[in-house]
């Protein structure tokens, strides 16, 4: 096997992490979106066992993470919710993935003129956060040719109206729910307009492989069946393309996940 090569750069402001076979020609394209408080170091293994298999893998720091975290962040949104809810963080990460989207279409230009990516052949995957981010991103650019959400959850708007009545149960914090009323509209409307789950049927019957732990309360396994359910009439005739799987762990990415997400990029991506 040839040398692996691990090497960090800025593009365009954006700080990335890439990991692939020294020497080869055309490779795929594999991009890989770490979760909310973490760097593009997440997956380090993950990305060495891709680059082993011919991939060029690219992981970058996403908005007010790794390289990017500054003093000076800017948001759309104030905090306005019970601190311990996580309402004002969860909102915030969705902003985050709203920049992911931009940064992944300007990598995607970059490296599309570079000579030795087979740009036909992009990939999309991510964790938690990432798992989010790479369903609205394969929702809204073309360019991508398969996607993998570990832990993601593909219904912004649903998981949002699920969170603001759920914390609205808890004694402790439902008189200020209630009155957040204005913010939490504003704030629904800002998950609506991002909301990817209508528009992945357009991505059909390009590879789509999701994966929720059964036993993940952080991210529930419901919205990505809901999203299996509803694009399996437009995977009819590609069944191999579309895959759920809900093992019994909580929420991570772990070896043998990867080892599995691996397997799949393969036989979806390579020639």
């Amino acid at each position: 096997m040839r040398r692996i090569v691990i090497d960090n750069q800025t593009i365009n402001h954006i700080p990335i992490l890439s990991i692939y076979q020294e020497g080869l020609t055309k490779y795929p394209l594999i991009f890989f979106l770490h979760g909310y408080g973490a760097n593009r170091e997440q997956a380090l293994d993950f990305g060495y066992m891709l680059a082993q298999k011919g991939f060029y893998y690219v992981s970058i720091d996403c908005k007010d993470h790794g390289a990017r975290i500054s003093h000076n962040n800017t948001t759309k949104f104030t905090h306005v919710f019970p601190p311990d809810s996580g309402l004002d963080t969860y909102v915030h990460m969705h902003e985050v993935i709203e920049q992911t989207y931009l940064d992944i279409q300007v990598l995607i230009a970059y490296y599309k003129i570079q000579s030795e990516i087979d740009s036909t052949r992009i990939g999309i995957s991510g964790f938690s956060m990432g798992g989010y981010a790479a369903f609205y991103i394969a929702a809204n650019n073309p360019n991508i040719k398969t996607l993998v959400s570990i832990a993601g959850k593909p219904a912004f708007t649903k998981a949002w109206e699920d969170s603001i009545l759920s914390i609205g149960t808890y004694e402790q914090w439902k008189d200020q729910i209630q009155e957040a009323a204005k913010e939490i509209d504003e704030r629904t409307e800002y998950m609506r307009r991002l909301d990817p789950f209508e528009k992945l049927s357009r991505f059909a019957p390009k590879p789509l492989l999701m994966i929720n732990g059964d036993l993940d309360t952080d991210s529930l396994f419901t919205y990505s069946l809901e999203l299996y359910k509803s694009l399996l009439p437009l995977y009819r005739d590609h069944p191999d393309n579309l895959r759920i799987d809900m093992p019994f762990v909580n929420h991570q990415f772990s070896y043998e996940m990867k080892r599995n997400v691996c397997n799949w990029l393969v036989e979806h991506l390579s020639d």
